[in-house]
């Protein structure tokens, strides 16, 4: 019994770990997804344990049909705003699709993944992090922002 009763606790934990984040909007009315989970982040500003990876999973309904799909992030620190380098692998929204694949039908609705490295040189600092998803045409499938802060674990 209490096996099952320590099986049931850790299932919770791990839930709440992946509770969906309210996040803003994005410039420029681009559409934000319906859902978004970062692992162990349920509030912003998000904190981003150096040296480790952010693992995120949105949900969102495609406006266009699309034949690619790749990841953009721009991070806005200290008044510099520039973007953030994905390596090519995860750059590439297409093989990140969890039900789906490339190429995407509008209207489809859409599960996709991120995993994004936080490097152990990054500074400590408060910042703004803008995902998102664009098509070969550079339209924007979906798009949000979160506030977060770089910390030793």
């Amino acid at each position: 019994m209490y096996r099952y009763a320590v099986l049931l606790v850790a299932l919770v934990a791990s839930g709440s770990l992946t509770e969906a984040l309210q996040t803003r909007a994005c410039t420029n009315q681009r559409p934000q997804p319906a859902s978004v989970e970062i692992t162990g982040c349920t509030q912003m500003p998000c904190e981003l344990i150096r040296g480790s990876d952010v693992a995120m999973r949105l949900e969102w309904e495609a406006p266009f049909a699309a034949q690619t799909l790749q990841h953009r992030v721009v991070a806005t620190a200290l008044g510099i705003t520039a973007p953030y380098e994905l390596p090519p692998d995860r750059a590439n929204a297409c093989n990140w699709l969890d039900g789906s694949a490339c190429p995407i039908s509008q209207g489809e609705d859409i599960v996709s993944t991120l995993s994004m490295p936080v490097l152990p040189i990054y500074p400590l600092v408060s910042l703004v992090i803008e995902v998102s998803i664009l098509d070969e045409q550079a339209r924007t499938h979906t798009c949000f922002a979160i506030d977060a802060r770089v910390v030793v674990a």
